[in-house]
């Protein structure tokens, strides 16, 4: 499952008015962080390829999207091992993840 829609539900409930901003932010970070992260990744940049996992594994966990942390998650353990052949890979995923998550957002929230 892409979104554990159960956490996601329980947020909506708890910030009402606000839920729709907190998603319209995380939608907006969300495509910064991926881009910066591209950058990063691209050039071989440890600590900025962790800072920003790191960053995007915890807002992603935060709204339930455990797949897409998972990822980042990964992604921070490769760039520590300095990996970037993996990450390249976890990025691409990253990615693909990110795409599917922003959709169903914008489409049911």
């Amino acid at each position: 499952m892409l979104i554990d829609l159960s956490t996601l539900n329980e947020l909506k409930e708890m910030m009402q008015d606000d839920f729709d901003q907190l998603i319209s932010i995380f939608i907006s970070d969300g495509q910064t962080q991926i881009e910066n992260l591209r950058l990063a990744v691209d050039a071989s940049d440890i600590k900025n390829t962790q800072r920003i996992a790191h960053a995007l594994k915890g807002s992603s966990a935060n709204l339930g999207i455990h797949v897409l942390s998972e990822s980042c998650r990964a992604l921070e353990y490769e760039a520590a091992e300095n990996s970037f052949q993996e990450a390249k890979e976890l990025l691409e995923q990253i990615i693909n993840y990110f795409e599917a998550v922003k959709k169903t957002l914008e489409e049911n929230y």
